[in-house]
């Protein structure tokens, strides 16, 4: 599956918040914020083909 398509999945419309290194593999993790309300919704890193959606 692609990344971006499993972002849209579970993150739905969004736009980065923050980036950091990611402490598994060392690449970028991505901070997301819904793009309207500004509030924080998940984080991935694309290289461990990680998503977390955090709680409403």
């Amino acid at each position: 599956m692609d990344f971006e398509i499993l972002l849209d999945a579970i993150l739905g419309e969004r736009q980065i918040f923050h980036i950091i290194e990611c402490p598994i593999c060392g690449f970028e993790e991505i901070y997301y914020e819904h793009h309207v309300t500004k509030r924080l919704i998940g984080r991935a890193c694309s290289c461990c083909n990680f998503v977390q959606r955090f709680e409403k």
